[in-house]
């Protein structure tokens, strides 16, 4: 049962993974509780504007940054700043102007470059004001005006709160309001010529803008001309309208098929067979296969036979007789000696046996040279393949759905999202929200087509009747082994039995337990397989540290070898720009 919940939590821990680093701040020195901007437009089309933000400091830091570009043909003037709350400005204020429509501000808390401010547990609160006056913000259109003025820039972390008041003389009359870019969580309201509107979490990098679209021309003394209509501005607003809506709507459309369509292979192709079998044990060896085939059809579910696969394979030629082990001084099994010609156990070795005997220790210094360990590999992947080639002669497990499963996880899971991944990063900027959602929603898809390609053969194969009988006799007879008091009750009645359970144990993987609990039952002496896996269980050690030194060998080798003219969204006039450092 384990087993099956792994691929899901490795699963949700990738998702949760993904979502962090996607969402880490590009800084972790401050964040920004708040931020407030206040427009007053004036009636000959000057605005006075007022921007109030507020960081909270997590580490020491020397300066904090504010920084604003108005477009060609708009002019700044009369900028004014103070702090309102926070250390003294130890090292003042740098201002620089850039042309008559760009502003640098540095704010020097400390004395130097050199030096910081520290900071106390809670944090440190610095809140700053700057002011400003603005000509020629408004836009003429051929039958209209508006204004189309950005709130915040960006900021390297994310705005909490973004409290935005904008107010229009009352001849002006009532706008229509767009909002850039589409998808940020906002409340507004009204108090008389006040518009009021709360931005909440502002994703970092993320600029904040508005569009107050007036359905007739207004007379002023400042403003831009641009020539467009706008019923374009009303189209193009519906459009980008659409286009985050359609861009959510295909990607959580996308999200859900890939998410539903594995449930729908499992319902089709995973449920297994009703068969009448209900046998809580199985005594005695269930069917007479061959040690490998049993390791590659009931542990590997229909797959390639693993090392212990192999380890029974040599135990079984002890068993029968056509091999024996060589006991070395000290005790311990050093070599295995061929009594009579074995065609696999040659093939499997072959160029790593001397007069019929293969010497452990040999084999190991052979193969850390890279010739012979891609010898012994091929050899024993051939191997492999000719066992898996036995198992499916048996029709064992219908493969289709598991086949069909994995393919659609990777290709739709994996593969296509991880290209939308990494061409989001190309997307223009005024569909930033949007491609958050896609991103959340793709990081969702990865985990899911992560769980389905590690999530075990058999979920969504389906055992044949007489597989599943195969299996399920073989698991009883596992359960038996392992159930010492099942196997105390009914010993081995002879010495061939006591080596059938150590081979058959050691092809399902748990010879290791199945030895602890035959030294309890003292097996026969003269038993040839048994009693020597009880006094030495290291030796089932032997063939999995043989297959690794030489998976080793060839690893090490290989690795070190080798625009719209009404203004598009995020085209609006301003945003500063926040920062520190």
């Amino acid at each position: 049962m384990f087993k099956r919940i792994v691929p899901f939590l490795i699963a949700t821990i990738l998702f949760l993974i993904l979502l962090f680093v996607a969402h880490r701040p590009g800084t972790d020195l401050f964040e920004i509780p708040q931020v407030d901007y206040t427009l007053f437009m004036n009636a000959d089309g000057t605005a006075n504007v007022t921007e109030t933000f507020t960081l909270r400091f997590k580490k020491p830091f020397r300066y904090v940054t504010w920084a604003l570009d108005m477009p060609e043909g708009v002019t700044m003037q009369d900028l004014q700043y103070e702090v309102l709350q926070g250390p003294p400005l130890l090292g003042g204020v740098q201002e620089r102007k850039v042309g008559p429509n760009s502003f640098d501000l540095l704010f020097q808390f400390s004395r130097s470059k050199e030096e910081y401010v520290q900071i106390p547990p809670q944090g440190l609160i610095v809140q700053l004001k700057v002011s400003y006056s603005v000509k020629n913000l408004l836009i003429q259109g051929r039958d209209f005006t508006q204004l189309f003025i950005k709130y915040l820039g960006e900021a390297p972390v994310p705005v909490k709160k973004l409290d935005v008041r904008i107010v229009f003389p009352s001849e002006f009359g009532e706008p229509k309001v767009y909002h850039h870019p589409w998808g940020l969580q906002v409340s507004s309201s009204k108090d008389g010529r006040i518009k009021n509107f709360v931005f909440s979490n502002v994703p970092p990098n993320c600029f904040v803008e508005g569009r107050y679209v007036f359905d007739r021309p207004i007379l002023v003394q400042e403003a831009r001309h641009q020539d467009v209509s706008v019923r374009e501005v009303i189209n193009y607003e519906r459009g980008y309208f659409l286009k985050n809506v359609i861009g959510v709507a295909l990607a959580a459309s996308y999200t859900l098929f890939v998410t539903l369509f594995p449930l729908y292979l499992y319902r089709k192709f995973g449920r297994e067979f009703s068969i009448v079998y209900d046998a809580e044990y199985e005594r005695e060896v269930p069917y007479r296969d061959s040690p490998d085939v049993v390791n590659a059809a009931v542990r590997r579910l229909c797959s390639t036979p693993d090392e212990q696969g192999l380890n029974s394979l040599l135990l079984n030629a002890v068993k029968e007789k056509k091999a024996r082990f060589i006991i070395g001084q000290n005790g311990e099994v050093v070599a295995l000696e061929l009594l009579s010609n074995d065609d696999v156990i040659t093939k499997i070795f072959d160029g790593f046996l001397q007069d019929g005997k293969l010497n452990f220790q040999a084999f190991r210094k052979a193969v850390q040279k890279e010739s012979n360990a891609r010898k012994f590999l091929e050899n024993y992947r051939r191997w492999q393949q000719n066992v898996l080639r036995q198992v499916r002669e048996k029709n064992l497990m219908d493969e289709k759905g598991n086949k069909v499963a994995k393919s659609f996880a990777f290709v739709f899971a994996v593969l296509i999202p991880m290209v939308v991944l990494f061409t989001s990063a190309n997307f223009d900027s005024a569909f930033r929200v949007v491609i958050d959602y896609v991103r959340i929603l793709m990081f969702l898809c990865l985990s899911v087509g992560t769980a389905v390609l590690l999530l075990r053969k058999d979920v969504f194969s389906r055992w044949t009747q007489e597989g599943l009988l195969y299996y399920l006799k073989w698991k009883n007879f596992e359960k038996f082994l392992l159930d010492f008091s099942a196997l105390s009750s009914h010993p081995p009645a002879s010495v061939a039995i006591w080596d059938d359970y150590i081979v058959y144990a050691t092809a399902l993987g748990i010879a290791k337990t199945v030895a602890e609990n035959f030294k309890k039952l003292n097996p026969p002496s003269e038993s040839s397989v048994a009693s020597l896996v009880v006094i030495q269980p290291r030796v089932l050690d032997v063939v999995p540290t043989m297959v690794r030194t030489a998976s080793q060998t060839v690893s090490k080798s290989s690795s070190s070898s080798g625009g719209f003219r009404g203004g598009s969204a995020g085209s609006g006039a301003g945003g500063s720009r926040i920062g520190a450092g």
